[in-house]
């Protein structure tokens, strides 16, 4: 089996009728992106209200 035929791509087109692309959560590059990004903004939004 070729390691191309398992190729999934980090960003994929929304489904919901829109041409926004989104995360894939297929790919762990994706996913891990998933989970990060909302901590990183929780904590941007934090650090942003402390001041």
């Amino acid at each position: 089996m070729n390691r191309d035929d398992d190729y999934e791509p980090v960003f994929i087109r929304s489904r919901w009728g829109t041409s926004n692309y989104v995360f894939n959560h297929r790919n762990p590059l994706g996913l891990a992106l998933i989970v990060i990004t909302p901590i990183v903004a929780a904590m941007a939004l934090f650090v942003l209200s402390s001041r």
